[in-house]
């Protein structure tokens, strides 16, 4: 790239990394580590009865769709995508940043604490009463979403990023409201995923970007992911109302949660589209930044003198 679209591509890049990370951290303290956040966070979740029952067998049996298999299957097709793109060496990069958010999820849930803190923590299932920030499951669906945005073309990333929104927000609310996870899990998912997939474009920027022309309407594309974000927060709650016509006050816990989860999801996927929008990857496996050294390399040797040669006895 030139210097001037790689400093600011990779400054952006690394803010956003650096605001995941910090969202991550204050999340579990104040979600997780104290007596206030716990109150929330199981008011939220016990307030999921207010769904319909089909609503959550729904996510229930899409979430049971992920095992290995999946995962693997997921991997396959982002390298094939990255290949038919002739980008091979981004693809791989894609499948690392995957791999080390959904393994990452899992070595946190381990070493991440919780401990009862309120009185309806012992009214939880008993898998909840146990280390389970950030989900695994939402983890998997949120870095799926990014994975796609960093493999695909330039001119499609902002529209992408609607529909991968869309697919973020969908494993992350499945995951409350199935019962799978509380809600400051799914919120943690989406800060390590955008921590994860944030540093591999920054990684993919320095090594492999090029700058492209900004995607033409691409302010449209971010109100599109915006709209969309309202419409599936509003189709959520006019579905729990619907279920529960009463609305008890207890509900607005898991209806303020909700609608966070959402607009993150929305919003960390439109924003990594948005930063990638006028950067894409050179269609063979040199890194742009190395073929441009040894192109520079190759310029200044044309430049330096030939010294000339002399056959002995003819001085």
């Amino acid at each position: 790239m030139s210097d001037h679209t790689d400093r600011t591509v990779h400054r952006g890049l690394l803010l956003g990394a650096l605001v995941c990370a910090v969202l991550l951290i204050v999340g579990y303290f104040v979600l997780v580590g104290t007596s206030w956040g716990h109150q929330l966070d199981d008011d939220a979740y016990f307030g999921r009865k207010a769904l319909s029952r089909k609503v959550i067998k729904l996510d229930a049996d899409m979430l049971d769709l992920v095992s290995k298999a999946a995962l693997v299957l997921a991997a396959v097709a982002l390298i094939a995508i990255a290949a038919l793109r002739r980008c091979t060496f981004i693809g791989v990069i894609a499948v690392v940043g995957f791999a080390c958010a959904v393994m990452g999820a899992e070595v946190l849930k381990d070493k991440l604490p919780w401990r009862p803190l309120v009185p309806n923590d012992g009214l939880l299932e008993r898998h909840l009463q146990a280390e389970s920030y950030p989900s695994g499951h939402a983890t998997i669906g949120t870095s799926l979403a990014l994975s796609l945005i960093l493999v695909s073309s330039s001119r499609w990333r902002p529209w992408l990023a609607v529909a991968a929104g869309c697919l973020s927000a969908t494993f992350a609310t499945a995951v409350l409201f199935a019962g799978w996870h509380r809600p400051s899990d799914a919120l943690g998912a989406l800060a390590w995923s955008g921590l994860c997939m944030t540093m591999a474009a920054a990684f993919a920027v320095r090594l492999g970007g090029r700058p492209r022309p900004a995607t033409a309407h691409a302010s449209r594309a971010v109100l599109g992911s915006v709209a969309s974000g309202m419409l599936v927060a509003g189709a959520t709650w006019l579905i729990a109302a619907t279920a529960a016509p009463a609305y008890p006050y207890g509900d607005l816990p898991f209806f303020v949660l909700t609608g966070l989860i959402i607009a993150g999801a929305f919003s960390l996927i439109a924003w990594y589209g948005w930063q990638l929008r006028a950067v894409d990857w050179p269609a063979d496996r040199t890194p742009y930044s190395l073929r441009s050294k040894l192109s520079s390399t190759s310029r200044l040797s044309d430049r330096l003198p030939t010294p000339r040669t002399t056959t002995p006895g003819r001085e």
